[in-house]
């Protein structure tokens, strides 16, 4: 009998230990939430960030927050010009390719946080992304383009946050650099072009090689115009080839290393291409008969891969 009250015992015990163990254990669905950085108004970079021939880094600030406690924290860049291809590039440029992991045991010590944390705050020289000078993340020069920058996080129950609902951060980003090639429109008006239902839109200025003694030959010109850019619509592949069925204008010259079908009739010159000579003719950009605000995307490369991308709005009257 004795035996049996202890086991009794026991039993009531376990359940009770295990009622009160389950009832306290927290029920954490919920993905951490990213946002700016203390201190800071936005997220950095931000949407569609210019980092123009002058700079030489990304800084990196924001903040990771969750009530559970942070597992990890992963921030990305890769190359959104290529198609997110394998395409190799025969040089010593390199393509900027980031995998910073954020954790309580990051083996970088930059990238640590202490255990249990539940809010994460990043704004440190530290952790910026350098791609020239002396704390470069390539030991070469960087393929000028556009990128793609992205911040992730999990918390410490394995719940992660999203591209699909956008609880992670995605941004598209502009590396331009001095060697890259040059695109100048000199007739824009309070930095749009105007033009008018159903004429031809007129645009002046250059592509050009630039004198930088890492610049290259021209070897790919695109030209499109389309509707507006939403600059929130980050599912864009700046590099996916759109059909004319979406855009009034889209045409090609020369041939690109990164776009599969980035084929086109010969470049008039490879130093030197004067839009307002190139866009006559056959290559006239005709203005549609209806609508009012369209984007005029301009992208040059070089042989060596750099590119560089620019849009320009269109009023039409």
């Amino acid at each position: 009998m004795k035996t049996t009250n202890i086991l009794l015992t026991s039993i009531i015990a376990f359940s009770f230990f295990s009622c009160e163990t389950t009832s306290e254990d927290p029920q954490d669905l919920v993905a951490p939430v990213i946002d700016h950085a203390e201190s800071e108004d936005e997220i950095s970079p931000d949407h569609g960030e210019v980092f123009t021939e002058t700079m030489d880094h990304i800084p990196v600030s924001f903040s990771v927050e969750d009530p559970s406690g942070i597992g990890q924290i992963k921030v990305n860049v890769h190359a959104n010009f290529d198609g997110h291809s394998h395409a190799r590039v025969l040089n010593d440029f390199e393509k900027l390719a980031i995998d910073d992991i954020y954790a309580v045991d990051a083996s970088d010590p930059d990238f640590q946080f202490q255990a249990n944390s539940t809010l994460v705050n990043v704004n440190s020289t530290a952790t910026d992304i350098y791609w020239s000078g002396s704390n470069s993340r390539l030991s070469g020069p960087v393929l000028a383009g556009i990128y793609d920058f992205s911040i992730a996080a999990t918390d410490i129950y394995g719940n992660q946050t999203s591209f699909a609902d956008a609880s992670s951060y995605i941004t598209t980003i502009h590396i331009r650099t001095a060697y890259a090639p040059s695109i100048t429109v000199n007739n824009l008006d309070d930095d749009e072009l105007l033009g008018s239902h159903g004429e031809t839109l007129t645009v002046t200025g250059e592509i050009s090689k630039p004198t930088d003694d890492l610049s290259a030959p021209l070897a790919f010109v695109w030209i499109k115009l389309g509707e507006e850019d939403d600059d929130d619509d980050h599912d864009h592949d700046h590099s996916e080839r759109v059909s004319n069925d979406e855009h009034v204008y889209d045409k090609m010259w020369g041939s690109s290393q990164w776009l599969a079908d980035g084929q086109g009739p010969d470049l008039p010159n490879d130093q030197l291409i004067d839009l307002a000579t190139l866009l006559t003719g056959e290559n006239a950009i005709i203005l549609p008969a209806t609508g009012e605000h369209l984007d005029l995307t301009i992208r040059a490369e070089d042989v060596n891969g750099n590119t560089t991308e620019k849009i320009f709005h269109v009023d039409i009257d």
